[in-house]
């Protein structure tokens, strides 16, 4: 494992690699940024970077400690995430690490400790951990993992020094796509543009079940929508209920088309995120004012809270589709 796995972020990385080299690491760390930037990966690279006994500020994967870690068994590094048949991280998890915390490192100056997906804590959970935070021992390194890091109480956030991933550029991501995992320049292009610059979300679209055959039936529906009956919309919206409750980024996908489409308005092919429907696009920019395209933008965001809070899901799809429908100009 090496910082280079992780592809862009060069200023995150030279950030903390230069903590390492400074020997100026922090107590605690809350890295944050969108879903799919690879923020656990990232802690999982520092954690190593600091284990590692060649002091080459990264992970050298050779030395005995970086074997270990990359087999899994380093016994100075300890993972917590939300456990099988939870929705949380609880407090008997946090209890476990204080209790584990007490006893000082068994090979390496450093003891460290990621909690991913953070804001998953119980509030007894967050509470729990904020002691250990208040006074942590010398050795002990803890790393917080979260979108967004005013879903921790401000007190957690406090004690710990930010670390912040951004979204890539799409070429770097493509490059990424090439180099590390054998796609093909196309797939790459696709699927890097579809991810909006985030690495681990683009993996996971490329290798999901149906995505792209899913994908074009979504954006030919509405780019199609002002044909459709009521039947038609009631039966589409079924579709759409399936797709979302299946991990599909259905909302996103919504969104990046009438979106395309004040693009296409404005400057033509460039900077479409759905490039290779730009002939639906071109058509579909004829169709719409932007002010009417605004309107749309953010009805779609309030039906996308809506069904988050798990209002009416199955009335939801249903009054959204005739809604868009109702407001296409012809």
């Amino acid at each position: 494992m090496s910082f280079n796995n992780i592809p862009g972020q060069t200023k995150t990385k030279r950030i903390l690699k230069d903590s390492i080299k400074k020997n100026r690491i922090s107590h605690a760390y809350l890295f944050t940024g969108n879903n799919g930037l690879g923020k656990s990966e990232m802690a999982e690279e520092f954690a190593q970077a600091i284990f590692c006994e060649n002091n080459v500020a990264d992970g050298c994967g050779e030395c005995l400690s970086c074997k270990k870690f990359a087999h899994g068994n380093h016994p100075d590094f300890h993972k917590i995430t939300v456990e099988d048949d939870h929705k949380n991280i609880l407090i008997e998890q946090i209890r476990e690490l204080q209790k584990e915390i007490s006893y000082k490192p068994y090979e390496s100056d450093y003891k460290v400790y990621i909690i991913d997906e953070a804001e998953k804590m119980t509030m007894q959970a967050k509470n729990s951990l904020l002691k250990t935070l208040e006074e942590p021992p010398e050795y002990a390194i803890i790393i917080l993992t979260n979108e967004n890091k005013n879903e921790l109480i401000p007190t957690i956030i406090s004690r710990c020094q930010e670390v912040k991933l951004h979204n890539q550029p799409i070429e770097v991501v493509k490059d990424y796509l090439i180099e590390k995992k054998d796609f093909k320049p196309g797939d790459a292009n696709l699927y890097a543009t579809l991810s909006r610059g985030k690495y681990k979300k683009a993996v996971k679209l490329a290798f999901k079940n149906d995505f792209i055959e899913n994908r074009n039936k979504v954006i030919e529906l509405f780019a199609n929508i002002n044909s459709k009956d009521n039947f038609e919309i009631f039966n589409s919206a079924d579709e759409l209920v399936k797709l979302n409750d299946s991990e599909f980024p259905l909302f996103e996908l919504i969104l990046s088309y009438f979106r395309d489409i004040l693009v296409m308005q404005r400057n033509g092919n460039n900077g479409l995120i759905n490039f290779d429907f730009d002939n639906l696009i071109k058509k579909a920019s004829e169709n719409y004012s932007t002010e009417k395209l605004y309107e749309l933008i953010k009805l779609i965001n309030n039906y996308r809270d809506y069904y988050s809070r798990n209002v009416k899901k199955e009335l939801l799809f249903p009054s959204l589709l005739l809604k868009i429908r109702n407001k296409k100009e012809l």
